[in-house]
């Protein structure tokens, strides 16, 4: 009994040993910080570019200096210059306020026979017409182109270069008297700017000429003057035509000096005088068109002989001093043309 007893306990001891080579040895467990890993960044194909057309408004660039005032030149001394400017201001000559832009935005500067180059010409707006010449919102420069003219004499008999008697002395003041009355109105323009000649026939003694006037007796002392206007070699009786829209301003039959004549107001300053006219068919006050008939040619008032003598005053027409109206070449301004 004795010796199954211990058999069996050897055998569970060998078998406890066999279980415990068997089994794999504990371990301390030891904890290893776990590191993330980087993640991996595929490279990103370059970006497609993509052409849309937007619409956007147009952008207004800045207006240049000076676009609110065009004029054309060159000029000549004794002609004018023709502006388009904004409608109502006032244009300025060298500093000086000369003219008022039409409702068309239209303006006409005249210059004397003795204007400088460059003509310096300014704009105004019209709510500040009255203020100087810092206020000018727009400015230009003109060329102006030298004149050369001749002298000349004529002979003429006494009453012809002076008045002598007391009637032609009365004549004369009350002639200049209708002149000076007729020449203080003015009226808007009827037309565009564009003339015609007024008579058919070749020209002749020239605007700017200085005349000496030698008198044909020794009863009077001579003269010596500019002759204002452009003369026309046409006998008596030619029609006498309109060379532009306008207002009759004068029509009378017997002026001391320029016998039978038209004062024509074409506005923007301008007037218009046909003289020696042997007959008026036009009154004061009446509106005539470019081309009307005013009458006929003749060899009224003073003169040598029959002729036209036609001629250009510029008024300022903001002044009131009619002292600084001048005359125009009638010639340069028949060529008058808009600016551009």
């Amino acid at each position: 009994m004795e010796a199954a007893h211990g058999s069996g306990l050897v055998a569970a001891l060998f078998a406890g040993l066999l279980a415990a080579c068997a089994a794999p040895s504990a371990s301390p467990v030891v904890e290893m910080p776990v590191v993330p890993s980087s993640p991996v960044i595929a490279e990103a194909p370059p970006p497609i570019e993509l052409h849309v057309a937007v619409e956007r408004p147009p952008v207004a660039s800045p207006e240049p200096p000076g676009t609110a005032l065009a004029c054309a030149g060159p000029a000549k001394q004794g002609g004018a210059i023709l502006c388009q400017a904004l409608p109502g201001a006032t244009i300025t000559l060298d500093g000086k306020a000369v003219a008022i832009a039409d409702s068309g935005g239209a303006a006409v500067i005249g210059l004397t026979r003795t204007q400088v180059s460059p003509a310096k010409i300014g704009l105004l707006p019209a709510a500040t017409a009255g203020t100087t010449q810092s206020a000018v919102s727009a400015y230009t420069e003109v060329e102006v182109l030298p004149r050369k003219d001749t002298v000349s004499k004529f002979e003429m008999e006494c009453r012809r270069i002076a008045p002598q008697s007391p009637e032609d002395k009365r004549h004369a003041e009350v002639s200049w008297v209708r002149k000076d009355k007729a020449m203080k109105a003015f009226n808007a323009p009827l037309a565009p700017v564009g003339f015609v000649k007024p008579a058919d026939g070749p020209y002749s003694s020239a605007y700017g000429v200085t005349r000496t006037y030698v008198p044909k007796t020794k009863d009077c002392e001579g003269s010596t003057s500019v002759h204002n206007g452009q003369d026309i070699a046409i006998p008596t009786g030619t029609e006498i035509r309109a060379p532009m829209a306008g207002t009759v301003l004068l029509a009378d039959p017997d002026l001391f000096y320029e016998g039978g004549a038209v004062f024509l107001d074409l506005g923007r300053g301008l007037v218009s005088i046909t003289m020696h006219m042997s007959r008026i068919d036009v009154k004061d006050g009446e509106r005539v068109a470019q081309g009307q008939v005013l009458g006929l040619s003749g060899a009224t008032g003073r003169v040598t002989g029959p002729h036209l003598h036609w001629a250009i005053k510029y008024r300022n027409v903001l002044s009131d001093d009619r002292g600084t109206d001048i005359w125009l070449d009638p010639l340069l301004v028949l060529g008058l043309k808009p600016p551009g």
